[in-house]
């Protein structure tokens, strides 16, 4: 039978009338029958109540009883149940159901958030923001807030925990009962401490509006979680600067109390050292500091502490480790020796574990229950690659000695400069012990070239001829690796052989750690990366009872000798409770002695110097800001 034109359009016009008064709650004459009505008092009912198998049957039931498209409007609905009772498959299954149903733009938006928490469900980040992608304009009021929390997990799930912070900060402010607001302010949170440490640094400052309060919030948290008293001072400055914030003081309370309780306090401690013979004066060293810091606790708040000697008139590394744990240490602290601490890893650490005092090869990292924080030059060569990019320079050459040491830190230096995009043009050994460095020095800057050309020109001409000596102009600065006898020769001698202006980077190594101002005036100019022990404090007013200062006045002979080691000491003894969180969270960084420490997967201690120069023969602080290159002209004398 063939409609007549009129009869086929009103036919149209009343289909497109019914799609558009299907609704959940109509009014007027389309009003649900009154038992569906009842099913939809019942489940609303259940959801408030808690009762969500419950609420989700019923919903069905009604979808069972409900006109299209309001059946797809309640099946979704159930979905989202389910999936809060993690009955993926059932969800699953309701959402099939609606496939290829057109839908009314909320029902739609609803079924694609319901997509993505199946996505989620199913560990496919990827997927989940797919379904989300492009955000309907504009999006239907009552599904706002669903659709942050959906999308902003999605976010996190693909890695980007910025985004995600993002969204929760928007979402919040969409919500007026307290439990969302507080699990929404939970989860903005839990993504601000997934942001990589490297990526939060760059946002420091931020904006200073709501989100920027959050940022700089998580950045003083994991910069200080740490150590509790430079973080309750760094939250107490944050309320002053953002006093309306959402992370009330309840929150910040939280988050203080959570820090605290994040360290582990063991109750018995044993720290191997090698107190007697030809390295009992470097052990010593570490216990004087190890038991500096361990008594600023209060008597009542320190562990039990064991000292073994593991030098040449003690017991061997693996002895003393069975029997600090026979005795009831719960941590040991130690060896100092690699040696002394490739012994132990024939060991399982699992129930005592151990903070050794040196570093191994890679190969025998990441044994479980083995930390290592030593004192490595390779350290110490990063941190000067790191402080030559700082400064603008981008061509180096560098003098290091003869010697595996000196191999170490001009490979580290290498490697470090070039990763951050530098080149090293050329590298020069000199020998370790020698006074006279003019043959590496003139080698490295080309001054040999130019001679043998004079020589050569001499020759042929027969006759003398004016000549002056012409360094090579293609670098930016020399990174030299030196102790400081040969690093108070080598400066001098560098300005010496036409090398004046150039800027000179030394290892941490080639200052003795005590302030000499006429020994070191020919260090002038040198700078350097150190441990902030060493480092005069810009601000002594904030010294704190572990100072320098205060501990060369009280024990003037402990902290003249190896200060370096005495720092070593200090910082372990604090690390012992924060092991396993710095293990854990790897934008966890503790401000120590002997560096701002953080540690990698493997358990390894990684230290960042404070940069410093040489004036008037004393070390001082270097004040490089934060994210600037500053390009600097190699013929200039450094500032």
């Amino acid at each position: 039978m063939r409609m007549a034109p009129n009869a086929r359009l009103l036919g149209i016009l009343c289909g497109l009338l019914l799609l558009t008064g299907c609704v959940l709650a109509p009014t007027g004459p389309n009003r649900p029958p009154a038992a569906l009505q009842t099913l939809l008092r019942q489940a609303a009912a259940a959801q408030a109540s808690g009762d969500l198998p419950r609420s989700a049957s019923l919903y069905e039931q009604a979808a069972a009883a409900a006109p299209s498209p309001q059946q797809a409007e309640l099946r979704l609905r159930a979905a989202q149940l389910y999936l809060e009772l993690n009955e993926s498959s059932r969800a699953h299954a309701l959402v099939e159901q609606t496939r290829g149903r057109t839908l009314p733009p909320s029902s739609a938006a609803l079924r694609r958030i319901v997509q993505a928490r199946l996505a989620l469900a199913a560990d496919r980040g990827a997927d989940a923001l797919a379904a989300l992608t492009p955000r309907p304009a504009p999006l239907p009021d009552a599904l706002h807030s669903t659709w942050l929390a959906v999308e902003s997990d999605a976010r996190l799930a693909i890695g980007e925990p910025l985004a995600a912070a993002r969204l929760r900060d928007q979402r919040s402010e969409l919500l007026q009962n307290p439990p969302s607001r507080q699990a929404n302010r939970q989860a903005l949170w839990s993504a601000l401490l997934a942001i990589p440490m490297q990526q939060l640094v760059g946002l420091i400052p931020p904006v200073p509006d709501r989100f920027g309060g959050w940022l700089k919030l998580a950045y003083f948290y994991r910069t200080r979680q740490l150590d509790s008293q430079a973080l309750a001072a760094a939250l107490h400055a944050w309320q002053q600067r953002y006093p309306n914030h959402p992370a009330d003081g309840t929150f910040i309370e939280t988050l203080l109390a959570t820090a605290k309780q994040s360290l582990q306090e063991p109750k018995a401690i044993a720290l191997l050292l090698p107190l007697s013979g030809s390295l009992a004066a470097v052990g010593h060293a570490v216990e004087h500091g190890f038991l500096a810091a361990y008594y600023q606790n209060p008597p009542q708040q320190r562990p039990s502490l064991w000292v073994y000697d593991v030098g040449e008139a003690g017991l061997d590394s693996l002895s003393a480790y069975q029997a600090a744990v026979a005795e009831g240490a719960k941590v040991v602290v130690g060896p100092l020796t690699k040696s002394a601490l490739q012994r132990l890893t024939v060991l399982d650490f699992a129930a005592t574990p151990i903070l050794g005092l040196n570093t191994l090869p890679g190969s025998t990292t990441g044994i479980q229950g083995l930390y290592q924080f030593g004192l490595a030059p390779e350290d110490d060569a990063f941190a000067a690659a790191d402080l030559a990019w700082q400064r603008g320079y981008q061509t180096a050459l560098t003098l290091t000695s003869d010697s595996d040491w000196g191999e170490r830190v001009a490979q580290a230096f290498q490697q470090r400069f070039q990763a951050l995009g530098g080149r090293v043009l050329e590298q020069t050994r000199y020998t370790p012990g020698a006074s006279d460095f003019g043959d590496s020095i003139e080698a490295l800057l080309n001054l040999d070239v130019s001679i043998r050309r004079y020589k050569q020109l001499r020759a042929l001409l027969q006759r003398d001829i004016q000549f002056q000596p012409r360094r090579r102009r293609d670098m930016d600065c020399i990174f030299v690796g030196a102790f400081p006898r040969e690093a108070r020769l080598i400066r001098p001698q560098i300005r010496f052989h036409h090398g004046i202006g150039i800027p000179i980077i030394a290892t941490a190594q080639a200052y003795e750690g005590t302030p000499q101002p006429g020994t070191d005036r020919d260090m002038d100019g040198v700078l350097l990366a150190d441990i902030p022990w060493l480092v005069p404090n810009p601000d002594p007013a904030t010294d704190g009872p572990l100072s320098r200062d205060r501990l060369a006045r009280l024990w003037p002979e402990n902290t003249r000798h190896f200060p370096r080691l005495y720092a070593l000491g200090m910082d372990a003894y604090r690390l012992v409770p924060m092991l396993t969180l710095l293990q854990s969270d790897a934008g966890a960084q503790f401000e120590g002695r002997t560096g701002r420490l953080t540690m990698d997967a493997h358990g390894v201690i990684h230290r960042d110097l404070r940069p410093a120069q040489f004036v008037d023969g004393l070390l001082q602080p270097l004040t490089i800001a934060p994210n600037s290159i500053v390009r600097q002209n190699s013929t200039q004398p450094p500032p």
